[in-house]
């Protein structure tokens, strides 16, 4: 079955746990005809910055460098998803500029899909959770 989605860095946080099998699932389509999964560049900077406190910085470079040979793609903000950003987050002070990014990039090139369980992304218009999916 080919999935479509944009992953949220809380998805490869769960991904990494192991605690949720549905993610491998969604990892192992990720080459499959037709599918598109991809992640913003700034889910990296996320990745980097964040889990790499836990696990160190070599291996979210191993699971970021694990992801791209999965299939799945990562998209920087071009001018058009920086400037769709600036405008979800002129909508809601509240959220964090990198929500904003992923969305804007999930309404650019996977139909607002987003594999997340983050609460910010529900008020975002044109967005679609697809958490536990796969």
């Amino acid at each position: 079955m080919a999935l479509i989605g944009c992953l949220d860095t809380r998805f490869y946080f769960a991904h990494a746990e192991g605690r949720l099998p549905w993610t491998r699932r969604a990892v192992d389509e990720a080459r499959q005809q037709g599918s598109v999964l991809v992640s913003s560049t700034i889910t990296i900077t996320e990745l980097l910055s964040e889990m790499a406190l836990a696990v160190g910085l070599e291996t979210v470079q191993h699971r970021i460098n694990s992801a791209k040979v999965a299939g799945i793609g990562f998209i920087p903000p071009s001018e058009a998803i920086a400037s769709l950003a600036g405008e979800i987050s002129l909508k809601d002070k509240t959220l964090p500029i990198a929500d904003a990014i992923i969305a804007a990039t999930a309404l650019n090139t996977t139909q607002g899909r987003v594999y997340t369980d983050d609460p910010h992304f529900e008020k975002i218009p044109g967005v679609h959770i697809l958490w536990g999916r796969a």
